[in-house]
């Protein structure tokens, strides 16, 4: 992994805005950001003499002309990603124009850079790189090399709240928040949460408060596992209760102020689902904050101590 965390954007303000919530979590001097645009490849009218490229038409425009053609798309996400820098207060030596399909290319620049974490919006405007959830950013929460930090157009400006890890008490949940915290600002607040189902028994008296007591208990246990797994015992636990985890962690999301929900893209018990149309889809379209989306290969590795956040 280097210390670079790659930037999506469409020129939208809710592209701008995702970069700019994103970026507010982390330690600006630790890390290299790149700002990135995607621009369609350039294909020969097919009535032109010469060979065509081996891509579909989907994944570019076809020109007569395409040295000016890809020349004019170049400039145009120059000036794009050249306005999204100067937004940020980044040079123009963060700039980086890709050219092909927006999510293909933007998963090969990130595996090619081994960036730290890409950030994205879900939804924006643009026909070369329309980051809309369903097509550029859920391929990025898919096929990403590492964590991938989403935001909408709901987003609290600046963001307020602790970032909360999700976890379900499977260790690949707490390896994906061990992947995100060492990425943050060491004087972020921190939060750990859990979701249990409530009762499904009627109980009554000292049956109802044993049943309680005893899910309570189960959450503590997953939630101090967890803290002293990522290093940080001493950080807000969140017990939540819910049939549906992603009814709950939305519903946190939208009742209290919350930065960032952290989750793996496979687990246990309902927190997190491999398959994004799940939990996982869920929380992205409709939790107000930011949601950073680890993916499984990254979620392998032993969990370490530390001490980025306070």
């Amino acid at each position: 992994m280097s210390d670079i965390v790659v930037c999506c954007t469409d020129g939208s303000m809710v592209s701008r805005d995702a970069i700019a919530a994103g970026l507010s979590l982390l330690d600006r001097e630790r890390w290299e950001v790149q700002v990135v645009t995607v621009v369609p490849d350039v294909i020969v009218d097919p009535g032109m003499p010469g060979p065509m490229p081996a891509a579909s038409f989907t994944a570019g425009v076809v020109v007569s002309d395409p040295v000016a053609a890809r020349r004019q798309a170049l400039d145009t996400g120059q000036e794009i990603a050249t306005e999204t820098a100067d937004h940020l207060g980044l040079g123009p030596e963060s700039v980086q124009v890709l050219i092909g399909l927006a999510g293909p290319a933007v998963v090969e620049h990130a595996r090619a850079v081994g960036a730290a974490l890409v950030i994205a919006g879900s939804r924006g405007f643009g026909g070369a790189a329309r980051f809309v959830l369903g097509s550029v950013s859920d391929h990025l929460v898919r096929h990403a090399p590492c964590p991938v930090l989403v935001g909408g157009e709901e987003l609290s400006m600046p963001p307020a709240g602790p970032v909360v890890v999700c976890v379900d008490g499977s260790e690949r949940s707490v390896r994906a928040g061990a992947a995100v915290v060492p990425l943050l600002a060491r004087d972020l607040p921190l939060a750990v949460a859990t979701v249990t189902a409530p009762r499904t028994v009627a109980a009554e008296g000292a049956f109802e408060e044993m049943a309680e007591r005893r899910r309570a208990e189960e959450a503590e246990q997953i939630l101090v596992s967890a803290a002293t797994a990522l290093g940080v015992p001493d950080t807000e636990f969140l017990s939540l209760t819910g049939a549906n985890a992603a009814d709950a962690l939305v519903t946190l999301a939208r009742e209290q102020p919350i930065r960032a929900l952290v989750i793996g893209s496979r687990g246990h018990g309902g927190v997190v689902r491999a398959v994004l149309g799940s939990t996982a889809d869920r929380v992205l379209r409709e939790a107000p904050c930011l949601v950073c989306v680890v993916p499984a290969d990254r979620q392998n590795a032993t969990p370490r101590h530390s001490s980025t956040v306070a």
